[in-house]
């Protein structure tokens, strides 16, 4: 089985302040707001952490945002965190957060970090984030990655993903018992350099457990425009777990690609121009369509 990706970032460094950007307007209020996030910093201890303004770095290691505790609530108010003066080979996070519990991330927009929200749960029980209503552009390697029992990643748009020179590049990657509802994943790509890459627009786990019931769903989500190229096939969904619900997506591509729409599948899925649009040894429970 694959890595995620998300590994890859647990030993991350501490982030140097770069700078910050000019304040943007219309933010919707700060009243539940415990403190304020002016510059990229750690997040000590519980509550509500808001961004007034746009903030602008270009690290190229360890995270703008990096939560360490838990209970902790990153409210971005529209706002944006931008990476993208740190260039394609940035190693960076945008939100980052590793074995704690309850945390969420919601309304912001984040650029240009190789990683731009990982929300990693650790040793169970740990879990309960909730990643909403965020927009990540271009980020490198992967956009959003969850791990956490009773976690959530929804509506959420995660576009243009791609172009550090990794082999293997993920819109959505999650772990354990973690619903995926109701999000975009619009364009997944590798470096044009490499022979080879593959791309993958969700990517769910069970982590590593032999026989789980999760009962965890993956429904409603769109998925589109994933680059292949060399002999590694482009996978839209792939799930490599048990007990997951996988229903209502609408995946397609705009010309035939090699790859899988849907690697282990469910119900009511449409699929367009994929070379396999449904595999896997999963139960078929019917109303998928591929063409």
């Amino acid at each position: 089985m694959r890595a995620p990706w998300y590994w890859a970032i647990a030993g991350l460094a501490v982030a140097a302040l770069a700078s910050a950007a000019p304040a943007a307007s219309a933010a919707n209020g700060y009243d539940n707001c415990d403190g304020f996030i002016d510059a990229p910093n750690f997040i000590p201890k519980p509550g509500t952490w808001c961004l007034r303004q746009n903030l602008a770095t270009n690290i190229t290691s360890g995270a703008a945002i990096w939560v360490n505790a838990d209970h902790v609530t990153i409210d971005c108010n529209g706002f944006t965190l931008d990476n993208s003066p740190a260039g394609a080979v940035t190693g960076a996070a945008g939100v980052l957060s590793y074995g704690y519990t309850g945390i969420t991330v919601r309304k912001c927009t984040i650029r240009g970090f190789a990683f731009g929200i990982s929300v990693i749960g650790g040793t169970s029980p740990k879990g309960g984030h909730v990643i909403g209503n965020n927009r990540l552009f271009q980020s490198r390697i992967g956009g959003i990655s969850v791990e956490g029992y009773g976690s959530v990643v929804r509506g959420n748009i995660v576009s243009n993903t791609g172009g550090s020179g990794a082999s293997n590049v993920t819109g959505i990657s999650a772990s354990g018992p973690v619903d995926i509802i109701d999000n975009v994943v619009d364009g997944v790509f590798g470096d044009n350099s490499l022979a080879t890459f593959q791309t993958f627009g969700i990517y769910y786990a069970d982590a590593g457990s032999v026989n789980p019931v999760v009962a965890s769903q993956i429904r409603g989500n769109r998925v589109r425009n994933l680059a292949q190229k060399g002999a590694s096939p482009a996978e839209a969904i792939e799930v490599a777990g048990h007990g997951v619900w996988v229903r209502d997506n609408l995946i397609g591509q705009r010309d035939p690609t090699v790859g899988d729409a849907l690697l282990c599948f469910g119900e009511d899925n449409v699929v367009r121009n994929y070379g396999q649009g449904m595999r896997g040894v999963c139960t078929d429970d019917g109303g998928n369509v591929a063409y």
